[in-house]
């Protein structure tokens, strides 16, 4: 049996989960959903058992949802901090920040020039200049402080969000402030239940990948089915018993519950 290597999410792979595109058949769309840069074949066949595993990881490589860390006969990236040949594991885990700092990176500018403009000149400066993944977390709260200062962009702050937390969980941490409303300015405009929708989606399945990980993936492919808000109001309980797994996960869940409620309600 092929053993598929270590693979991350693509921008058309972060596009489907987000809007569902291409639309995958289920089984494929649960597949890319786990695979995020750290599970390994090992672990995806745990979650996965059967024999359509490999044939839809090679689906998902083959039309670009999810790319290698490295082709098979290139020696693995190293990095300033790794002299060693022998730093296998330390080289594998730098190769997954580099792609995942680049489309962060590239996500972040390319948001503020389009809604913000020159005026954010000197934060996309920064984010340009970032060198690793925990400097663009830094920068996470005042990308969104920016991106909410434009009408459009606070309108579609939340699914922008989603969108990093797909890139790297850890955006979900470096978010964790209420989000900014500017003084004196309106509430965005109520969504429709299709926008809704795909925002309690996303942030049910972003959150259980953070917090709870593989024990949520079961519930994350209900999540993942549901077509409407009322499915969704269904696994609000579910959602909440998952969150409870995690330390981390209860420490946060009034927060994240008061959200969640407000996108399914």
């Amino acid at each position: 049996m092929a053993v598929i290597p270590i693979c991350v999410k693509t921008p058309k792979g972060i596009e489907e989960i987000e809007k569902r595109t291409y639309r995958l058949p289920v089984r494929t769309r649960q597949v890319l959903i786990m695979i995020d840069g750290k599970r390994d074949y090992a672990a995806l066949v745990a979650m996965f058992p059967g024999d359509t595993l490999p044939g839809a990881c090679r689906q998902l490589i083959d039309d670009g949802f999810i790319v290698p860390l490295h082709k098979p006969e290139s020696p693995p990236l190293r990095t300033a901090g790794s002299s060693l040949p022998g730093a296998g594991s330390g080289a594998l885990l730098s190769a997954i920040d580099l792609q995942r700092l680049s489309m962060a990176r590239d996500f972040m500018a390319s948001t503020l020039a389009s809604f913000v403009g020159t005026s954010a000149s000197p934060l996309v400066s920064r984010i340009e200049a970032a060198a690793r993944l925990p400097d663009l977390h830094v920068l996470a709260v005042p990308w969104r402080e920016a991106m909410a200062r434009s009408p459009e962009g606070l309108k579609q702050l939340a699914g922008f969000e989603n969108r990093l937390a797909v890139i790297d969980q850890n955006f979900v941490s470096a978010l964790a402030s209420p989000r900014p409303v500017p003084t004196g300015a309106p509430l965005p405009a109520p969504m429709n239940d299709d926008e809704r929708l795909e925002m309690a989606r996303n942030f049910m399945v972003n959150t259980l990948n953070a917090f709870v990980g593989i024990a949520a993936s079961s519930l994350i492919a209900h999540v993942e089915d549901c077509s409407s808000i009322e499915e969704l109001r269904h696994l609000f309980i579910d959602w909440r018993e998952a969150m409870s797994l995690s330390r981390d996960g209860r420490k946060r869940l009034g927060e994240l519950d008061a959200k969640l409620a407000a996108l399914v309600s």
